[in-house]
């Protein structure tokens, strides 16, 4: 079987698309978070010389997974979970109808009930990746309200994953001018609800569109694996979908 799923890989019977953002300096982090920096040590420049860089960040940069302890008081962390955790089936919803900083509420998940099945990856495409790298990006994102969490909580997925560098809405930051969207408590209550009923958060996801242009009915295998960091609360992760073409 495992042999089978590798010749279907080599020959493009299923295909792999690459859901990440690229990590750089400067790159967008949600306002507040430490800044993403990665540098060179040492380099190598002629035969038998290596290499070497380094990086700092928060857990929280680019394309990341929240974990449980990220929300949930003493909730479990990244080298705690099981590999076979961050493995899921699932599909991607076409939410492009929503604007920037508007919610994704219960009614707009329902549409899709069919769709949602218990243990699946539902990625959330509102289109919001495009503007990477702008101003807007930092605050005005399509975000998952109250309703919608409990609703994704009670259809017992595995995870769930959206464009913006959050699930939740902006809730203003002292320091930055951006209008709040929403209280701090929504904030807490859509990321308590959902990792505290088992359900994974992956945040800053990319290239949706291109996956449900290529993927059959817009499904696939997920696969999200945070690094094995001890007490993480998070991790930046390479998200990648397995699917069937079209």
């Amino acid at each position: 079987m495992l042999k089978e799923l590798t010749n279907q890989l080599m020959t493009r019977r299923i295909v792999v698309i690459d859901l990440t953002h690229e990590l750089y300096n400067g790159m967008p982090t949600y306002p507040g978070d430490p800044p993403f920096t990665h540098e060179y040590v040492k380099v190598g420049k002629n035969y038998g010389e290596s290499t070497l860089s380094k990086i700092s960040a928060g857990l929280h940069s680019g394309t990341h997974i929240d974990l449980p302890r990220h929300f949930v008081p003493n909730g479990l962390t990244a080298e705690s979970l099981s590999l076979t955790d961050f493995m899921a089936y699932g599909v991607i919803l076409d939410l492009s109808y929503k604007r920037h900083g508007e919610t994704i509420t219960a009614d707009d998940l329902k549409r899709f009930d069919d769709k949602i099945q218990r243990d699946y990856a539902v990625m959330l495409y509102t289109g919001f990746s495009k503007a990477w790298g702008t101003e807007e990006f930092l605050y005005n994102w399509p975000y998952l309200d109250r309703s919608g969490a409990d609703y994704l909580a009670t259809k017992g997925i595995r995870a769930v994953g959206i464009e913006a560098l959050s699930i939740a809405g902006w809730p203003g930051k002292e320091g930055y001018p951006y209008p709040p969207r929403v209280p701090k408590d929504d904030v807490a209550y859509v990321h308590y609800k959902l990792l505290s009923s088992g359900v994974y958060v992956i945040e800053g996801v990319t290239n949706l569109d291109i996956a449900l242009s290529t993927c059959k009915n817009g499904e696939g295998l997920f696969i999200f694996m945070p690094l094995k960091i001890r007490g993480a609360e998070g991790s930046p992760l390479r998200l990648a979908m397995l699917c069937e073409p079209r």
